[in-house]
């Protein structure tokens, strides 16, 4: 049975020409579906669909690097749940 989680950060926006900010709030949305048994993990990030899936029973301990935004991520595989970390600060899942 595959379970789905929600994380959500938010940043402040950069004028790319600049570098400066401007203002505004940035929020980036992640979801992941996923399950430990089949080793099958969708995760989307701002819409856009990746399939991360391993073998079975293989995704506990795995670890994926993205870009959120001008951060770098990681998401952990690990007990109980997976986790999601941005600039070395765990985000809170949402429901």
């Amino acid at each position: 049975m595959a379970k789905k989680i929600n994380w959500e950060y938010s940043e402040p926006e950069l004028d790319f020409e600049t570098g400066e900010e401007t203002g505004n709030i940035l929020t980036h949305t992640i979801s992941l579906c996923y399950s430990y048994v089949s080793g099958k993990a969708i995760v989307t990030i701002d819409g856009t669909e990746f399939d991360i899936s391993v073998r079975p029973f293989a995704l506990k301990g795995t670890e994926q690097v993205f870009r959120l935004g001008e951060s770098a991520a990681l998401l952990r595989f690990g007990k109980p749940t997976p986790t999601v970390t941005v600039d070395n600060e765990e985000l809170k899942i949402i429901k």
